[in-house]
């Protein structure tokens, strides 16, 4: 990097710099918000664009700086498979927007609770795993912004998972939704100018795109449609069933849609959302492939490292803006997200029922301080605890998935009990976890490994209905 120490200082400037702006949305919508669903919804009245880049940002986070560049640098197109599960997770659920956002759903409990009925032990099981994936992006976003920043300014990576999380928390606290929904959409915009700079720079390095492929150690990887599926079919069908039913299970991208002003503009939202996430893939490919021809040398999961010790300063300086862009924007709407579940599934339903709604309001900033305590926490002293997480995604979507889309089927037909509710959220879990224990023994089907979630959600299906069977006549 040219001149380290002017280095630095643009590096934080640009940083510090996205950070002000966030501050600065943050506490101008401060005075508007007035309730406990302001914070939770931002009054269900934003415009499609900002739902559109808020979707972006969310899902966008700091597992796409490094581990999909890996990917790309591993195996060539692969990475936009990925995003193409991704953005079919977006896809399906734009066929229920409509019918999530007309019935002002909040949580993913509020949906069970419409097509089941009130259950208690639904309701609280259907929270606890909803906050699941959220938390472990907290996390797992705070990891990642530390061991790249690490790698540009030389700080300490503990202070710097401190540093990123309590930014967050200034973000979230003053005004909820509404403030994360803002930034996101000026930081989505941010996010995809610098990914289209940033990936000219990296083409030039390489000497284009032709010139990546000629040198590529294996061209075949960069090849369409071929490429695709450059990872292996068992990886891809593993990305399938984590990237797509994550989507459909998300409660961050719950809480979008039912954020919009509209049904319609509900369903357009995660159209063009779904797009988005899927072309964000190829600033990975190119900048995981130039990595590959520039340095063949290197470990994959060096590559992102790696690239940003090569880049000029005045790049460097853009890139460490969409470092930040990226992760903030993951790590707060996540850090909103788990608040609203404990707030709203937790201590409503279970505390304190009779809450007044500025009491709703504080408790929410109190969950959004805890929340944060204990991502740090998570992220700094037990570190390998975030492998325990990341493998709970496929537990979450075996018990989530059936349980909601069964449930939309099935909601005018007088089939669906609270017993079939449990059944199919514990019933999935239960098969995911027999599953994943048994794994080695599991029949092959095709000659491949079905990823153990496949499993969980066929079982949760199956518990559903045969329980909803035996039980429709006492609804």
């Amino acid at each position: 990097m040219e001149g380290s120490t002017s280095g630095l200082m643009l590096v934080l400037a640009s940083t510090v710099l996205v950070m002000l702006i966030g501050f600065g949305i943050a506490f101008y919508f401060q005075r508007r918000t007035k309730t406990a669903e302001d914070w939770a919804m931002g009054g269900r009245s934003l415009p499609s664009y900002v739902i559109v880049f808020t979707q972006f940002a969310t899902l966008v986070g700091g597992g796409v700086l490094v581990g999909h560049v890996s990917i790309g640098f591993s195996y060539g197109m692969a990475p936009l498979t990925y995003g193409i599960c991704g953005a079919a997770g977006c896809f399906i659920m734009a066929i229920i927007a409509a019918w999530l956002r007309e019935n002002e759903f909040t949580t993913i409990p509020d949906i069970f609770e419409k097509v089941y009925g009130k259950n208690r032990f639904l309701m609280l099981v259907g929270a606890l795993m909803a906050m699941v994936v959220p938390f472990g992006w907290i996390a797992s976003q705070a990891t990642a912004f530390a061991k790249l920043y690490t790698s540009i300014t030389g700080i300490d990576s503990r202070i710097l998972v401190v540093g990123m999380i309590v930014v967050s928390v200034l973000l979230t606290l003053p005004s909820g939704f509404k403030a994360v929904a803002w930034t996101d959409f000026v930081f989505g915009v941010l996010m995809l100018a610098l990914c289209l700079l940033t990936g000219v720079q990296a083409l030039d390095m390489a000497g284009g795109w032709e010139n990546i492929v000629a040198n590529h150690p294996a061209p075949e990887t960069l090849s369409l449609p071929g490429g695709l599926m450059s990872a292996g079919f068992a990886t891809t069908a593993l990305w399938f069933i984590a990237a797509t039913p994550g989507m459909m299970t998300n409660q961050m991208t719950l809480q979008r849609v039912c954020a919009a002003n509209s049904a319609k503009n509900a369903r357009r939202t995660l159209i063009v959302g779904g797009i988005l996430i899927a072309g964000i893939e190829l600033w990975v490919v190119v900048v995981g492939n130039a990595c590959r021809v520039l340095n063949p040398g290197l470990a994959p999961e060096d590559a992102s490292g790696w690239f940003l010790t090569q880049i000029p300063t005045w790049a460097l300086a853009l890139f460490s803006g969409f470092i930040a862009t990226t992760i903030i924007s993951t790590t707060d709407s996540a850090l909103q997200s788990v608040s609203v579940n404990l707030t709203q599934d937790i201590y409503k339903q279970f505390i304190n029922p009779n809450a007044e709604d500025k009491k709703l309001l504080s408790v929410s900033r109190i969950c959004t301080v805890f929340v944060a305590v204990a991502a740090v926490a998570l992220a700094i002293v037990f570190p390998r605890v975030l492998d325990l997480i990341v493998a709970s995604y496929a537990y979450s979507a075996s018990g989530l998935l059936v349980p909601i889309y069964c449930g939309y089927a099935f909601r005018n037909k007088n089939f669906l009990t609270p017993a079939s509710g449990v059944a199919g959220v514990v019933g999935g879990v239960i098969g995911c976890g027999l599953a994943q224990a048994f794994e080695a023994s599991l029949p092959a089907v095709f000659g491949i490994q079905l990823p153990y979630a496949i499993y969980g959600i066929l079982a949760s299906f199956l518990c559903l209905i045969v329980v909803a069977l035996a039980t429709r006549k006492s609804k």
